[in-house]
């Protein structure tokens, strides 16, 4: 459907904020009840332990982002719940202020009023973009709205959703501002471009201000080059980067990786200045890569307070991330809609009109050779910007494929992420954490370990260690059951942070070999001191989860498997 009449922006923005108002309504219902009422009317359980660090970062006792801190520090204090005398500077106080159910709550609420408020800004930055088809930002709001990953991301109180919004807030200004040429509207993108930043160091907002560079200059650029080339260099330069990056791979690798970068530059077709240029980019990229801020982020450290930490995992890196981005973006936004993305970049190379406007997503481009090559951290919640921009893509894939004038292809469109949201945010209300607390009414003077970290629902339940059924296995054999969680014993399996490949010990993300093999033995029913009494798993019935579950084991990272196991005396 093409823009024909002036009515048309005014019913797209109804049509906006209706799916606003459809989005909130999951988002807000898990931030209320997600944790409430486990125990007794009014009680309350963390079940996120991110849930808070900015918060924590802005009263001095977390090193993170403290953006969103800053705002609900401030609700907070508005609303008569101003933290405690002393607590600024103080990591305890600020923890239990910023983990106290008053504060989480009202963290959950932003999270989720800017979680809905993101699908707006998809819809106004696609607006910008293709503004001849209303009907794609619509479809595409609509696939965010109905996406279960970000439902769970937005209705949780971390700084991942509000982190989305304000970088999606910050690319639909931008866009606005080059369609409409208005001085106004820049002065807001550049300071949403600090928001963008702030929240959660996403630094590849910068790349967008590229889109305002004059066409004779992208031009002089890439000059000689063709699509399949420019393509090729990009991606090269991006497998240099990771090898440059990753300990594993031996100095002759990297050179290696550099030639064929400068393989791929048409030197006789590249303008003289140019030359020098392209000679020198990759060795300036090297070298910002030898920072330490910069190590940080694309390499990692290899040991932590977890045992291993990022680094150790290798060259299983590449596998690893080359396997999350589509498997997150699967599950993101259901198969249809995933299926549809490669037609949506077949359409948007022949944007030939829109084409400017399109180098506002430059951000996320970075972000995703960034995730795909070089990101040592792989936390589902971390690909979290990706999913706007993909929900646009197959929404324009849809388009191109002439699918909108077919009911029954926009219903499958729809419905199949619903029922994946479905499927996915049930882990959460069935959370197998609620069912132990008629476990331990069972079994009220059992003496228990456990691995989960929220607070125990009983006294006799100490936090386990994997030392104390190392050696001897004094304390182990002390204790009359064990209980296991997913989101600790999956560090000794393929999971997002170690990737498919785990048949070395020694790769294997946040654990120790000891730790790992443990805990394999233990869930293979192979433990000599263990016998498996209770299991609470996580039912599917999509098929992205249940491949996930093949590969990974469950999606959420805080809602997991448990297993109940009986000691042996």
């Amino acid at each position: 459907m093409k823009t024909t009449g002036e009515g048309q922006p005014v019913i797209t923005g109804l049509l906006l904020g209706l799916l606003f108002l459809l989005a909130l309504l999951p988002r807000l219902y898990g931030a209320l009840v997600i944790g409430w009422h486990w125990d007794a009317p009014g009680s309350f359980t963390l079940v996120n332990f991110d849930e808070g660090g900015s918060c924590r970062a802005a009263l001095g006792g977390f090193p993170y982002a403290t953006f969103i801190g800053h705002q609900t520090l401030i609700a907070a204090t508005a609303l008569g719940y101003a933290p405690p005398e002393g607590t600024l500077g103080d990591h305890a106080k600020a923890k239990a202020y910023c983990h106290a159910p008053a504060h989480i709550l009202l963290a959950r609420t932003y999270s989720a009023v800017l979680g809905a408020l993101t699908i707006v800004a998809l819809g106004i930055l696609a607006l910008q973009l293709v503004p001849q088809y209303p009907t794609v930002a619509l479809i595409a709001a609509a696939l965010l709205a109905l996406s279960g990953v970000h439902i769970s991301e937005s209705q949780r109180g971390t700084v991942d959703a509000p982190s989305v919004f304000f970088i999606y807030a910050f690319l639909a200004t931008l866009a606005w501002a080059m369609r409409k040429r208005s001085h106004s509207a820049f002065i807001l993108a550049a300071l949403l471009t600090v928001t963008a930043i702030w929240t959660k160091y996403w630094v590849f907002a910068l790349f967008a201000w590229l889109a305002l560079c004059p066409r004779r200059w992208w031009d002089y650029i890439s000059l000689g080059f063709d699509t399949p080339r420019s393509i090729s260099l990009v991606l090269a330069v991006a497998v240099f980067l990771a090898a440059a990056t990753n300990l594993d791979v031996p100095v002759w690798g990297v050179v290696l990786a550099l030639l064929v970068c400068y393989a791929l530059i048409p030197w006789s077709r590249t303008a003289g200045a140019m030359r020098v240029i392209w000679v020198l980019v990759p060795l300036l990229l090297w070298l910002v890569t030898q920072l330490e801020p910069i190590q940080t982020y694309t390499q990692g450290g290899a040991t932590g307070r977890f045992g291993s930490s990022y680094a150790a995992i290798g060259a299983n890196k590449w596998l690893r991330n080359l396997v999350n981005v589509p498997l997150v973006l699967l599950v993101g936004l259901g198969l249809p809609a995933f299926l549809l993305l490669v037609p949506g970049i077949r359409a948007l190379r022949i944007d030939d009109a829109n084409r400017r406007y399109w180098l506002c997503l430059l951000p996320v481009l970075a972000f995703l050779l960034f995730m795909a090559f070089l990101a040592p951290v792989t936390y589902y919640r971390h690909y979290l910007p990706l999913l706007p921009a993909a929900a646009l893509l197959a929404a324009l894939g849809f388009h191109s494929l002439g699918l909108g004038r077919k009911p029954w292809a926009l219903a499958l469109l729809l419905a199949w992420p619903a029922l994946l949201a479905w499927d996915l945010l049930s882990d959460h209300y069935n959370d197998p954490r609620k069912a132990l607390r008629a476990w331990y009414a069972q079994h009220p003077e059992a003496e228990v370990l456990a691995t989960y970290y929220v607070n125990p629902p009983h006294s006799n339940t100490q936090l386990f260690r994997p030392e104390h059924a190392l050696g001897d296995a004094s304390r182990l054999r002390q204790a009359d059951f064990l209980i296991l969680s997913e989101n600790w014993y999956d560090t000794a399996f393929a999971n997002e942070l170690n990737g498919p490949r785990v048949s070395n010990v020694q790769r294997l993300v946040k654990t120790r070999p000891a730790y790992s093999r443990f805990y394999r033995q233990a869930l293979a029913g192979k433990h000599p001191l263990l016998e498996e009494s209770l299991s609470l798993t996580l039912p599917h019935f999509m098929p992205e989860l249940l491949l996930h579950r093949h590969v990974y084991g469950n999606f959420l990272m805080f809602v997991g498997d448990i297993k109940v196991f009986r000691v042996r005396p």
